[in-house]
């Protein structure tokens, strides 16, 4: 028969081995300090035992700053005599002890009372030491001291009143300054801050009007500077705030005969590397402006309105060209006049226009500007109560080109059409360009919109990704995408029209031949290229195989015959229809320029490496290089096939 367990054995001892590893830890651990205790009655200031306080006891950091040490709240449930605090526990040291109504302003009616600090003080800072003792009782009798007051006036440079907000800071015992419920001033300027606990205050002002300078007491640009004032129990002191002015600029504004819109002038600083709006004002109907609430600084303005061309002082039509106007502290700048001319007007239709269940469409003028296409101004559109369709009308047109588009603005979801521009264009870029009269007004500009299309495809034969261009029916680059690592590419939100697609027809250093759709060669130019229709739907399948290109060799030299190495040389159409090839001469000079269509072509040395004007290839000149492209000889090239040049191109 098995071995079975002994009744009551193990059992028993077990229990011997916890209660000795539990005595064991009893007798390592050290014994508690029983610390010391801080007794007494605190009354208010009419006498009375307090019902609610609380009782800090600090200990210093430095010659002027402490840290709370120990707080205790004691209530009337405390099983103590009102009044009654009994606070047990306390380390043995030395300590500063504060004692304030617990309701923290929040029931101001129920107990009154400011901060207080043993013996008689209302700052920490003129307390006296508490020490605590080990087992020992300290008696202490405190009392509360009455609250305080503030009051004063605010006013501005030239004795106008100011209302601001008045707020006030307590020195804190860490030396730091505390926020106390502040005071909105009334319309005369006037204020009073009641209910404030004794102590050393600093006063400052937010919510000052833009026309003057917020401060803080007395005239001290910031809280650190600002200057002391001590609070006495029962102290209502009066103190003035005097606020100094900004700047203003003044002016008048002559507008064109026939000018009737309202107009305003924007006031710009520089800032983050730009002039950025600061502010605007209002044009009376006197001409006059004034922009008021300047700082000291450098400015520029300009005059904008729907029936006027934007005008800038002394010159140009934005802040870039402007003239500085520079104001200091508290002047009244005047003088700076503005004369704006008259506008430029766009007008048109958009005929059968599709909105969904909300939005509208946004006419916005486009200018092309350093090569980028700006936005210089939208309009305003508006049913015109025949059918779908709606009326436009655009101002403020400087005399120059521009191109038209429009979007969807707020769609309920997605808008209803894409950005559509005049020529049926995706981008400005790709629009049809009108030309606006300052003073006259282009009639009859309209924009058909219908749903977004989309152009998809691939590119094969690359070893990298090349570009593909959107062409409109006008012949101008739309958009531009250069294809994933698989060779795909797509073009979104097409407005309805005829498309053609090109490939690779950026400038580059590759053996690949640009072409067009359907496999068209670059040479025979954007006009043979094969159409595609986008009418809302999507098109795909608009795939390129990219082929070998031609090339041309040559050798480049400079005047003693010693070759030229690193100079990107080029070969492209006399007037810039063709996709332009690259090469970089070798050491020896000597240079391949792959990735040519059928065509004819120049070659060009670039002006960086010939010490002055560019040079074309031309047989008949010395050194086989002219500066006028007119000369130039046309190298005719066939796809795949190899044309050298006859001899080294010399570089005088």
């Amino acid at each position: 028969m098995p071995r079975g367990l002994r009744a009551g054995r193990a059992p028993v001892f077990g229990l011997a081995l916890v209660l000795a590893v539990i005595v064991s830890l009893f007798a390592v651990l050290p014994a508690h300090a029983a610390g010391g205790t801080l007794h007494g009655v605190l009354k208010t200031p009419d006498g009375q035992p307090s019902t609610y306080f609380r009782v800090d006891l600090y200990q210093a950091d430095g010659p002027d700053t402490w840290h709370l040490a120990l707080t205790r709240t004691v209530t009337s449930w405390d099983n103590l005599d009102p009044g009654e605090f009994n606070i047990t526990g306390i380390p043995a040291g030395t300590y500063r002890a504060c004692f304030r109504t617990a309701y923290d302003d929040l029931y101001e009616w129920a107990e009154a009372g400011g901060i207080g600090c043993w013996k008689g003080a209302y700052d920490i800072r003129g307390g006296v030491d508490v020490a605590i003792t080990e087992g020992v009782t300290t008696e202490l009798t405190p009392r509360l001291p009455a609250e305080t007051a503030v009051h004063g006036t605010i006013t501005g440079q030239g004795s106008a009143a100011v209302a601001a907000y008045v707020m006030p800071y307590r020195r804190a015992p860490d030396g730091t300054w505390e926020t106390r419920r502040g005071t909105q001033a009334e319309a005369d300027g006037s204020f009073t801050i009641t209910d404030l606990d004794p102590g050393t205050y600093r006063f400052c002002l937010s919510g000052v009007p833009r026309a003057f300078i917020p401060e803080c007491w007395r005239d001290a640009t910031d809280l650190a500077s600002a200057t002391e004032l001590v609070l006495r129990p029962g102290a209502d002191p009066a103190i003035a705030f005097r606020l100094a002015r900004r700047a203003s600029i003044a002016g008048t504004v002559t507008l064109p005969p026939g000018s009737t819109e309202p107009t305003y002038v924007s006031i710009a600083r520089y800032r983050n590397n730009r002039w950025e709006t600061t502010d605007y004002g209002t044009v009376g109907g006197d001409g006059r402006y004034t922009i008021a609430g300047l700082d000291a600084d450098t400015y520029r303005l300009c005059v904008s309105g729907y029936d006027i061309v934007t005008g800038c002082w002394q010159q140009g039509s934005s802040f870039d060209d402007a003239t500085d106007v520079v104001v200091t502290t508290g002047e009244a700048r005047t003088g700076i006049d503005l004369s704006p001319g008259p506008a430029g007007f766009v007008t048109g239709n958009f005929p059968s226009m599709y909105l969904g269940a909300e939005g509208y469409p946004v006419p916005t003028a486009y200018r092309e500007v350093d090569g980028e296409w700006v936005a210089t101004a939208t309009g305003d559109s508006v049913p015109t109560g025949v059918g779908s369709d709606w009326e436009y009308r655009m101002g403020q047109l400087p005399t120059g080109r521009y191109v038209i588009c429009v979007h969807h603005e707020a769609p309920e979801f997605v808008p209803a059409f894409p950005q559509t521009c005049l020529g049926d264009s995706p981008s400005p870029r790709g629009g049809e360009p009108i030309d606006v009269v300052a003073g006259q007004t282009t009639s009859g500009v309209d924009i058909v919109t219908d749903r977004a299309g989309e152009i998809r495809g691939q590119v094969t034969g690359a070893t990298a990704p090349v570009r593909v261009d959107l062409y409109t029916r006008s012949g101008r680059v739309a958009l531009s995408r250069m294809t994933d690592p698989e060779g795909f590419y797509r073009f979104r939100e097409l407005p309805r029209g005829d498309y053609r697609v090109g490939f690779h027809r950026e400038t580059a250093t590759s053996p690949f031949a640009a072409e067009f759709w359907r496999n068209k060669t670059d040479g025979v130019g954007l006009g043979a290229a094969t159409p595609i229709t986008v009418d809302g739907d999507v098109t795909g399948g608009i795939r390129a195989v990219l082929d070998a290109g031609a090339t041309i060799t040559g050798r480049l030299i400079d005047s003693t015959a010693t070759p030229i190495a690193g100079c990107k040389v080029q070969a492209r159409a006399r007037n810039g229809s063709l996709a332009a090839r690259t090469a970089v001469t070798a050491p020896n000079g000597t240079f391949s320029i792959g990735g040519l269509s059928t065509a004819s072509y120049v070659v060009v040395v670039p002006a960086v490496c010939t010490g002055g004007p560019a040079r074309y290839f031309d047989a008949a000149s010395v050194g086989r290089l002219t500066t006028l492209l007119k000369n130039a000889d046309l190298v005719a090239t066939v796809l795949g096939g190899t044309v050298a040049l006859p001899a080294a191109l010399r570089v005088p």
